[in-house]
């Protein structure tokens, strides 16, 4: 089901970004840029800033999909809606939702283990994580995609799984 919409505007009615609009935007980019500067090397302040501009971000995005655009043809013909987390099936959702739970336990008992603080043991996984997906080739991200859909097919109790990447 599609959600409603706020605001609707023919395409050729779209209101236009005025310079004060311009200038503020153009301020935020400027003091985001001169913070991450100053943060440099910095990781839990870094890891702060990500997360907070990750949530604006998330509410920018919510924002524009409460506005409807219409062609200027056809009044009920609505431009595509981008796709979005919202629309994956429920087993979708429960896959990207037990993987993260799984990530930050498995990451809690690595520092655990490790002695030392989750963030270091995020910096571990983060650098092997990279390092194992810069070494797959686009026809092993595909392949491993697919195992996951035909695993999401497969699996009808609902229940979570474990899929070999």
């Amino acid at each position: 089901m599609e959600q409603p919409s706020i605001y609707t505007f023919r395409h050729s009615a779209l209101p236009p970004i005025d310079d004060a609009m311009k200038r503020e935007i153009a301020e935020i980019d400027f003091n985001v840029s001169n913070l991450i500067l100053k943060l440099q090397g910095h990781y839990r302040a870094l890891s702060e800033l990500r997360e907070t501009l990750s949530d604006l971000l998330d509410s920018c995005e919510l924002n524009l999909q409460c506005i409807r655009i219409v062609p200027d043809g056809d009044e009920d013909e609505a431009a595509p809606r981008a796709f979005n987390l919202t629309d994956l099936s429920e087993k979708e959702k429960h896959l990207i939702i037990s993987t993260g739970i799984t990530s930050s336990v498995a990451i809690r008992m690595l520092a655990d283990a490790l002695k030392c603080d989750i963030e270091d043991a995020l910096v571990i996984v983060a650098v092997v994580g990279r390092a194992t997906f810069a070494e797959m080739s686009p026809d092993d991200k595909e392949a491993s995609i697919q195992r996951m859909v035909e695993a999401l097919r497969d699996n009808s109790d609902g229940h979570s799984f474990l899929v070999e990447v």
